[in-house]
């Protein structure tokens, strides 16, 4: 894909993302067999792992990495899924060359890799989640009955705002009801917003991705322990660590000892994830 570290103007944007270790050496890309034993040591059953493009990138490029993950996901099925992602757009929102690659790359992963989902960056792509550009993988998913995780919230890469506003995704869960939506990394500081579209619409999810469970806004904790319209927030929010950029014993640990009763916790951490890509 995209290596920044010899760009200046990518460094600058990525500085949050530098993935070295503590001596500043690069961080070793993960085996299979790592990702597992990291789960069973924080007794996490489960997990999914998505594929994450932020800059221009080459069908060739996309296909290999959906290969790299079914890979990993061949050699532990029951614990692990994958999620695809897309061709950014070549020449920004404009590019209609061909809106159906996306929906012919993301048909043969999911028959050839039984991918659950899509992955989406809409700010480094230019364009906010409700452009017509995505409207046909949108359906897509709605056909294969794969969910759409979108990245909303303030970004920590040097990324415009505005895209990752999560009051753009209401258009698209009014125009497809029965498409699954994650809101990625909770959507702070419009985490009031993510909370009512998750009351709002009965196939939208936030996901706490990217964040400890020590520093989760009070709207969210507010949500998973009462009611928002009716809607039990606990049923509507899935735990999730972004290992390896957060540790995923102590998030694990931090998120087992947030102050909510026992079937609440199950909701978020297991319960919901559970019902969404593993009830097959």
């Amino acid at each position: 894909m995209v290596d920044w570290r010899g760009d200046a103007r990518l460094q600058r944007v990525m500085h949050t993302f530098s993935h070295t270790d503590a001596e500043g050496k690069p961080v070793q890309t993960l085996s299979g067999t790592q990702v597992l034993a990291e789960m069973d040591a924080s007794g996490v059953g489960a997990a999914l792992l998505p594929a994450k493009v932020y800059y221009q990138s080459s069908e060739r490029g996309v296909r290999a990495l959906h290969r790299e993950l079914g890979a990993l996901t061949d050699a532990a099925p029951r614990r692990l899924k994958a999620v695809a992602t897309l061709v950014p757009p070549e020449l920004g929102p404009g590019t209609y060359w061909d809106v159906m690659q996306n929906v012919r790359i993301l048909r043969d992963a999911h028959t050839q890799f039984g991918v659950v989902g899509v992955h989406i960056t809409p700010s480094p792509w230019g364009m906010p989640p409700n452009h017509k550009w995505f409207y046909p993988v949108y359906a897509t998913c709605a056909e294969l009955g794969l969910a759409v995780f979108v990245h909303v919230g303030m970004p920590g890469p040097l990324w415009p705002m505005a895209h990752h506003d999560p009051a753009h995704l209401d258009e698209v869960a009014l125009a497809f009801p029965e498409l699954r939506i994650i809101a990625h990394h909770i959507g702070d500081p419009w985490t009031d917003m993510a909370v009512r579209l998750a009351a709002r619409h009965p196939n939208f999810y936030i996901c706490t991705s990217a964040w400890s469970p020590k520093k989760y806004p009070q709207a969210l904790l507010d949500f998973i322990g009462g009611h928002w319209h009716g809607t039990p927030g606990c049923e509507k929010v899935i735990f999730a660590s972004d290992f390896p950029l957060l540790d995923m014993q102590r998030c694990v640990r931090d998120a087992r000892a947030l102050p909510f009763s026992e079937q609440q916790l199950r909701h978020v951490l297991h319960d919901n994830a559970h019902r969404l890509f593993w009830s097959d």
